[in-house]
């Protein structure tokens, strides 16, 4: 057997505001959900550690940042995008704005990390189902390929729909991305 190999990896967690960043990240660190939350000021952090069944040899710990959605907090996220290995954009399926709004995320993340693997996450699908959808699946298959993200998802943050997926995705990918896999 060969001895274990730890990596620390650092995730961020952007798209505007509302699209609900800080509940994937509580569902996925902590299992938990909230109706409501505060808006999130400048950034919050979280860490998780993570087991993959194909790796065992590997101890991965996350740290995630969920980065402040509004515009007027724009100047302080680019010094939390250092370092990041992995990018998360999620938008609201039941806004199109936070959809269109994309684009200028990664421009943004690019300016200080570029080509780093990335997943894109459409959010909110329990409210979608019930009629409130603004933003169709193949429009969001679209944009994972205008931004270069490895997948697309639909989650729910509410219900824990794929978003462990999510956050599973992202490590392998940087795992393959670091020639780890």
């Amino acid at each position: 057997m060969s001895a274990s190999k730890s990596f620390i990896y650092k995730i961020c967690v952007v798209g505007d505001g509302g699209v609900g960043k800080t509940s994937m990240v509580l569902r996925y660190t902590e299992n938990s959900f909230k109706e409501n939350y505060i808006m999130t000021i400048g950034s919050n952090f979280s860490t998780k550690s993570v087991e993959l069944a194909e790796f065992p040899q590997y101890n991965i710990k996350l740290q995630i940042w969920d980065l402040a959605g509004q515009k007027h907090f724009s100047f302080v996220r680019p010094p939390f995008y250092r370092g990041a290995t992995g990018i998360i954009y999620v938008f609201d399926l039941t806004r199109r704005s936070s959809f269109s709004n994309l684009l200028n995320w990664k421009t943004e993340v690019e300016k200080v990390v570029a080509g780093r693997p990335s997943i894109l996450v459409g959010n909110k699908l329990d409210l979608a189902e019930s009629g409130n959808r603004e933003v169709a699946l193949q429009d969001g298959e679209s944009l994972k390929n205008e931004l270069q993200a490895l997948s697309y998802y639909e989650t729910s943050a509410k219900d824990g729909l794929k978003v462990e997926d999510v956050f599973k995705d992202t490590v392998l990918a940087i795992l393959k991305a670091s020639n780890k896999i």
